[in-house]
């Protein structure tokens, strides 16, 4: 390459090979230099619909060039705003997303990074307007039965009620309810009573 330049420097206004043809630029109004290297103003086209880029706004990517429009086609679209993910892209629930675009369907908090779940009807939702909406309410201290840290949420049936595991036990002596002999709970008057002050207020 080094050889064929110089055999041509005498040329009037060679400028230097062309990267693509390997042939002589000959005047500067048919050569261009882009990517680090010279080119025909004809040589330095889009790959898929072969305009000229000279002046034009181009992309290269895989080794290939394109023009703005036919570089945006190999783009996929965001399926929420429908636009061209041009940088960062999320993928979740077999979909594809501007990462700023995948949001809670309830509070529309971005869930970039964030855990989320789905409803059953496929709506992406964040952890806690999940438990708003799904998780059970123990009867005892009125506050969701969810997790703190990940693990797997345990609750209690009892009386047609919702408790925590914490919140199973006496309701007057707060002894836990187990099933051993004797230490289970002893529903009465709709309150859950240990064996004990079940007798009590039998007796009542």
């Amino acid at each position: 390459m080094m050889m064929r330049c110089l055999e041509n420097a005498d040329v009037e206004d060679f400028i230097g090979l062309c990267a693509k043809c390997k042939e002589n630029i000959i005047g500067h109004e048919n050569g261009c230099k882009a990517l680090g290297a010279l080119y025909h103003v004809n040589c330095f086209v889009c790959q898929k619909c072969r305009d000229p880029l000279v002046k034009k706004p181009f992309y290269h990517t895989d080794g290939l060039t394109y023009c703005e429009k036919d570089y945006l086609d190999t783009l996929e679209k965001c399926d929420v705003c429908e636009e061209h993910i041009k940088e960062r892209i999320l993928r979740a629930v077999d979909k594809q997303y501007h990462p700023e675009c995948f949001k809670c369907t309830d509070c529309s908090n971005c869930l970039d990074g964030v855990p989320f779940t789905l409803d059953a009807t496929n709506n992406v939702l964040c952890v806690q307007c999940y438990n708003k909406k799904f998780a059970y309410t123990c009867a005892a201290c009125s506050k969701l039965i969810i997790s703190e840290d990940g693990a797997e949420t345990y609750r209690i049936i009892a009386m047609d009620k919702d408790f925590h595991v914490a919140c199973y036990k006496c309701e007057v002596c707060e002894a836990k309810f187990t099933n051993d002999e004797g230490k289970g709970c002893y529903p009465h008057s709709d309150r859950l009573l240990c064996h004990t002050h079940y007798k009590e207020a039998v007796a009542q």
